[in-house]
């Protein structure tokens, strides 16, 4: 074959191969299951990984693998490719009394154990103690399942694929698919709302992403719990939120790129927002002081405010480098933005809980409550503004109906082990 021939017909296979959706490859046979002891205290977790070849390898952060043993196992690795996922099935999934199975969808730094059946602590030694949100559902008759994604931070738009992958896996689990009108129910938790509504909200059309596939109306509702519906802006807002991580090490998104430590320059490495680390945490920029979240006592600095006005809005003051919150909203490709613009499809219900207590607790120290992340500059669970977790604006813009809303007075971790917070998710699940 000639070798100019040879190339067109490379790029024509290319073309012909990447243009088929994603799910269009998935075909729901798991790659590995685990059942058992293994499992526990699931029934079941199976491995899958869809085969479209535009799924990234994307980076993890030295300090960011995976690190729980059973999640390990369930994905085949800690470091695992973009493409694969676990699905996990809780006991009585196969008999249950409700009618709408629900699929539970954890955020950042996370994996669907920890989250939703083990949730006594944000730490690996508390990671068994307790039960949660899975186990108080399958109690009422819920057929219940969870998805572990592979990164920690991945972009939203890959994690929305694989909510589509696992409802179609789902369907054929429940023996369902023939059936038209199969229908599944969402809960998300904090970053796990954009996984979501990157499936719901059919973003990879807006993305030019159209091998991505595009919302099969099969979510009958979706509730979100303590998620930044209009993003956030933290690693941009407080000099000392960068400060800490720096000085402390640890590992998390920041505003800075450069900043002066102990007399000298140091480089934010693997922090830095703009590293290639946080896809999915550059997708959830958005200047909250554009849904009324002024900058308050916490955003002030020492040198007449200079490092403040340079680390939202880019430069370099005495103190720090950074390329502005501009740019990283543009980097995450506007993506709060142009979900609240669109809002979810007009056939999806949504129910809303929010938290209000300010401080986060460190709770490893004997039963001491060491504060580990602080909010004052308005109503939040010490992560996510109020004003962000119940932005219903975001979501109707198509006539999406809110069903529900509430806050309670719990911080952003305690809003998934509270037992008011698991009544008024079953609550909103059982509404007709």
């Amino acid at each position: 074959m000639p070798k100019n021939l040879s190339l067109k017909f490379l790029l024509a296979l290319t073309v012909c191969t990447s243009g088929l959706m994603a799910t269009d490859r998935f075909n729901g046979e798991p790659q590995a299951v685990m059942e058992g002891d293994s499992a526990a205290p699931w029934a079941l977790i199976e491995r899958h990984r869809d085969p479209h070849p535009r799924f990234p390898n994307e980076p993890f952060h030295t300090r960011l693998a995976q690190f729980y043993p059973q999640t390990i196992e369930a994905l085949g690795s800690k470091t695992p490719h973009s493409s694969v996922f676990a699905l996990y099935a809780a006991p009585g999934w196969d008999g249950s009394e409700q009618p709408v199975p629900v699929l539970l969808i954890h955020g950042a730094n996370d994996d669907a154990t920890r989250r939703y059946a083990h949730p006594k602590s944000p730490h690996a030694e508390d990671h068994l103690e307790s039960s949660g949100l899975m186990q108080d559902l399958a109690s009422k008759g819920f057929s219940v399942f969870a998805v572990s994604f592979s990164h920690f931070h991945g972009d939203n738009l890959f994690q929305g694929e694989q909510i589509a992958n696992a409802i179609t896996r789902i369907r054929q689990l429940m023996g369902q698919e023939e059936n038209q009108d199969f229908k599944v129910d969402l809960v998300t938790f904090s970053k796990g709302i954009m996984a979501a509504r990157s499936y719901l909200q059919s973003m990879g059309e807006y993305y030019g992403m159209k091998y991505l596939t595009p919302f099969r109306h099969d979510v009958r509702r979706v509730v979100f719990q303590c998620g930044p519906i209009a993003g956030l802006d933290t690693m941009f807002r407080y000099y000392m939120y960068n400060l800490t991580l720096a000085s402390q090490e640890i590992p998390a998104p920041m505003g800075a790129d450069k900043m002066l430590m102990y007399g000298s320059w140091k480089d934010m490495g693997e922090n830095h927002i703009h590293s290639g680390y946080w896809p999915g945490q550059l997708q959830m920029v958005h200047d909250q002081r554009e849904i009324g979240i002024a900058d308050g006592v916490m955003s002030v600095t020492a040198d007449f405010n200079q490092t403040a006005h340079v680390l939202r809005n880019g430069g370099r003051s005495l103190y720090i480098s950074s390329y502005g919150l501009e740019k990283a909203r543009l980097a995450g490709g506007r993506m709060i933005e142009v979900m609240n613009e669109k809002g979810l499809p007009s056939d999806v219900s949504a129910a809303i809980l929010a938290g209000n207590h300010h401080i986060i607790y460190d709770e490893r120290y004997d039963g001491w409550k060491i504060p580990i992340g602080v909010e004052l500059t308005a109503e939040s669970d010490g992560l996510v503004y109020l004003k962000s977790a119940t932005y219903t604006e975001g979501l109707t813009a198509q006539g999406a109906r809110i069903t529900g809303m509430k806050t309670l007075k719990l911080n952003h971790i305690d809003l998934s082990r509270s037992q008011d917070a698991f009544e008024f998710v079953s609550t909103e699940l059982m509404k007709p």
